[in-house]
């Protein structure tokens, strides 16, 4: 497992969490900062770790998606404040429904979709740049 290509990569799912409590993105918006951390990730994996590429790219895609949901957990109470969208999503819920613990539980699920994501275009990424290595003159 090569630490130094990881330890860097592991900072922005926590990046993304703090900008989602702090309210920076509008509602929807947040897809496309996701779509840059994981294309960033993957690549990186890619490069670093041609062999080992689906390895790393699905330990940090785990991270930070389990990371940045987890954060948005903990901050509930601002999380709610800075996005109000968030509530209006869930105001159908059946009684005794608690976001905050539906947060809490879903943090291992976003990370395994995370990690899968980041994996399979690690792994994408790896063979593009197999290829073109193997017929570059």
């Amino acid at each position: 497992m090569n630490w130094k290509l990881l330890a860097p990569l592991a900072l922005l799912g926590p990046l993304m969490g703090a900008l989602v409590v702090l309210g920076v993105f509008p509602e929807g918006s947040d897809r496309f900062g996701w779509l840059v951390v994981v294309g960033v990730c993957a690549l990186r994996c890619a490069r670093r770790e041609p062999e080992r590429a689906v390895l790393h790219g699905g330990v940090v895609g785990f991270w930070n998606g389990a990371s940045a949901t987890l954060l948005q957990a903990l901050f509930f109470e601002t999380t709610i404040r800075n996005n109000p969208y968030f509530v209006a999503k869930f105001a159908n819920q059946p009684e005794g429904f608690d976001l905050r613990f539906f947060m809490f539980q879903l943090a291992p699920f976003i990370g395994v979709a995370g990690g899968a994501l980041t994996a399979l275009l690690a792994l994408l990424a790896a063979r593009v740049m197999r290829a073109r290595k193997e017929t570059s003159p």
